[in-house]
């Protein structure tokens, strides 16, 4: 039977990008770089903004089926090849080596010695290393380690078997059919045994690159597998024309030239001036105070500041997260095409009650966007650990000058804290001490170059404090909004800045479709049903299942970054939290002994405000 395997459109960036196995009906596979996509089916996703940001002349999507039931079998989609290439069958326990020769179009890999078809299943084990590279266990190898047996290597009859008298991988073992060697699997996943094969499993055998890294062996849907390096963008609108800024059409031309992205990556003023030169030849009609104007335009600065960067300047995220937080944190209300939002008045229709009147305090800005537009980019991926210094790009070639990304549209709430009252809070010494202690963790952690964009020069308490915040609110949504947890996603705004900090955070939730979604989660903002949610967030968050455990436990998840925060409080789903479940802290919200949480005093007014009620008091 013809079988049909499909990913969605928005899966293709996360997680089944480039270099991520892909497991279906049984079936393995590795998704191919971009230089095995179709690049004229492809259409463009339009986000200069991002692009001007990591130096691209723009994003291409895979193409999406125009109907789910009727699309053709054979049409155009997603390039992946079949990973691990090794398979077994599981009624006569042989191995086979599967290559593209092999592959019969809609069929799934059968076993040729079986009397009756029988399924082939890839092997469980595949080996990584920390330059990115991924390729097949060398079983032959493996089988023959301890044999003293001469047996060719070009007969590969190998045969993957079970011992039901042993557990684990001892259980486990490999062994030749052609001399009977065989070894089983109790060590295999010990360091240090083989050394890298430099290569992808895209690639041909000649276009391994020579690589010191030992392999490691690793189950083929381990964590560490696979760490896809994205980066998104809010479709934002562009700021009021200037004099000199670029008319849009030559802008668009410039940004289409091919040299584009090495002068946006051009640090040495003589190649700037040479790049120039040449993108004016090749595109009649713009001058180089057209490029010049443009690069100011996008990369912000003069032409001196860019070549001559300094050592200080933020990230790309930092640099975009600005913009956003110019954009979102609004008194009047913006109706773009893919961007509506307006301020909505917070708190609630009558008189407040006095842990109201607090929370007011805290809160600054509320800010609903009935329609956002998201561009999320993949720029690569690494394998054992997310270090960015090892990422491998998602053109291993290097001849593409476009990113794969893929465009959502969704609805939003934007809450922006008082920067008074937040800056009091961060004064106390109880707090600073506290987040001292996790700013060593991160500054010792792997996770570092990854999260560096978003902490900036120094780890400000307002970063894990809204960070948390952020988490509790999801979680509380979920229940009022109807969206499920994995279904919202957050963007935290706590970038320190020489102007001002970023104080802020936005929970929104995008789908991959024209429509969006329904509403629900901007008629939560713009309701005077607020501020009742956020007061019953920080009642939730006040207590956890596992206090006092979780509340007076230490450092604690991976690399040790994060303190009061455990699955049954504050964690989420990977998909919705941008700092990958890191950096949280409920203690600063809720406080503890000797440490004042940002908002204790609104839980302490509400605590009494109840007791009141339970005595027949008046609450106002």
């Amino acid at each position: 039977m013809t079988r049909k395997l499909r990913v969605r459109q928005a899966q293709t960036i996360v997680p089944f990008g480039v270099g991520a196995i892909v497991e279906t009906q049984g079936e393995a596979f590795v998704a191919a770089d971009i230089s095995h996509w179709p690049v004229s089916s492809c259409p463009w996703v339009d986000s200069p903004r991002l692009a001007a940001g990591l130096g691209v002349t723009g994003f291409k999507a895979l193409p999406s089926a125009k109907n789910d039931f009727f699309d053709s079998p054979d049409g155009v989609g997603a390039p992946c090849v079949r990973f691990p290439a090794w398979l077994f069958c599981g009624a006569c326990r042989r191995m086979r080596r599967w290559g593209v020769a092999d592959e019969q179009p809609g069929t799934a890999p059968l076993c040729p010695a079986c009397p009756t078809p029988q399924a082939l299943g890839p092997m469980r084990f595949v080996q990584i290393c920390e330059s990115g590279h991924m390729d097949d266990v060398d079983w032959w190898w493996w089988a023959h380690s301890r044999a003293t047996t001469d047996c060719q290597r070009s007969t590969q009859r190998l045969s993957f078997l079970v011992d039901h008298s042993s557990i684990g991988l001892e259980a486990l073992s490999v062994m030749c059919r052609a001399c009977d060697s065989s070894r089983d699997l109790l060590q295999l996943l010990d360091r240090g045994r083989t050394r890298c094969t430099g290569h992808h499993p895209w690639q041909g055998r000649h276009e391994a690159a020579h690589c010191t890294e030992h392999a490691r062996v690793v189950q083929r849907n381990a964590g560490n597998v696979y760490y896809a390096m994205t980066l998104s963008a809010l479709d934002i609108p562009a700021p009021t024309a200037e004099a000199g800024a670029v008319d849009p059409q030559i802008a668009s031309r410039i940004r289409s030239d091919d040299l584009w992205p090495g002068l946006c990556r051009a640090d040495d003023p003589h190649r700037a001036a040479m790049l120039t030169t040449m993108i004016c030849e090749g595109q009649p009609g713009v001058s180089p105070e057209d490029v010049a104007a443009l690069l100011r335009q996008e990369n912000g600065g003069t032409e001196t500041e860019r070549t001559h960067p300094r050592k200080d300047r933020p990230s790309t995220a930092a640099d975009m997260s600005w913009e956003e937080w110019a954009a979102l944190n609004t008194s009047t209300a913006v109706n773009d095409k893919h961007f509506t939002v307006r301020p909505v008045r917070f708190g609630p229709e009558g008189p407040p009650t006095e842990s109201e009147r607090l929370l007011r305090g805290r809160i600054e800005r509320v800010v609903v966007a009935d329609r956002l537009r998201e561009v999320r980019a993949l720029r690569g991926f690494c394998r054992v650990q997310p270090s960015p210094r090892r990422m491998v790009g998602v053109d291993t070639t290097g001849r593409r000058s476009w990113l794969p990304a893929v465009e959502v549209f969704g609805e939003g709430v934007f809450l922006a804290f008082s920067e008074d009252a937040l800056s009091r809070w961060e004064e106390q010494p109880s707090v600073r001490e506290r987040v001292r202690g996790l700013e060593s963790d991160l500054n010792a952690a792997f996770q570092m170059d990854r999260l560096s964009g978003m902490v900036g020069d120094a780890l400000l308490p307002r970063l894990p404090l809204l960070h948390t915040f952020a988490h509790l609110l999801i979680r509380q949504l979920s229940f009022e909004s109807g969206y499920g947890t994995a279904s919202l996603r957050e963007r935290v705004y706590a970038r320190p800045g020489e102007g001002g900090h970023q104080a802020g955070v936005l929970i929104y939730t995008a789908a991959g479709d024209a429509d969006g979604t329904l509403g629900g989660l901007a008629h939560q903002g713009a309701s005077a049903r607020l501020t009742e949610i956020l007061l019953r967030l920080l009642e939730a968050g006040a207590w956890c299942s596992a206090d006092p455990l979780c509340a007076e436990h230490g450092a604690r998840g991976f690399a040790n970054l994060n303190r009061a925060a455990c699955h049954a409080c504050a964690l989420l789903p990977e998909t919705s939290c941008e700092a990958g479940n890191a950096l949280l802290d409920r203690v600063l919200l809720v406080g503890a002994p000797g440490i004042t949480g940002f908002f204790q005093p609104v839980i302490d007014a509400a605590r009494r405000q109840a007791a009141g009620i339970a005595r027949g008091e008046d609450p106002v």
